[in-house]
């Protein structure tokens, strides 16, 4: 039997902007930013309301917390402001998680 794999999507809403453009947020500097702090097999969507990580092909059941931590650390990287309190990045409420199991 083989052993399940989890998709996590977490959504939220976009956290403003600590720079003046947007040089932040080009798709070349959101790649680098997931390359170094998640990983290629993730994926990073901006709209102008929402926020959205998606990371496939997980081979454990996917912690939350310590996924939205991921994601406030490659937004705060993007000169997006996300606050931390006690060490923690607090995305932007609503935080909406979605964990799936995918076929092996």
């Amino acid at each position: 039997m083989t052993q399940p794999r989890y998709t996590l999507t977490i959504t939220c809403r976009r956290p403003l902007n600590r720079a003046r453009d947007d040089f932040h947020v080009q798709p070349e500097r959101i790649a680098r930013a997931l390359a170094a702090f998640i990983g290629a097999e993730a994926e990073l969507t901006l709209t102008a309301r929402t926020a959205q990580l998606n990371v496939s092909d997980l081979a454990q059941l996917p912690n939350p917390k310590y996924w939205q931590q991921r994601m406030g650390e490659v937004l705060d990287c993007l000169w997006m402001d996300v606050p931390r309190v006690r060490g923690d990045y607090q995305l932007p409420s609503p935080v909406r998680f979605e964990i799936r199991e995918t076929p092996a």
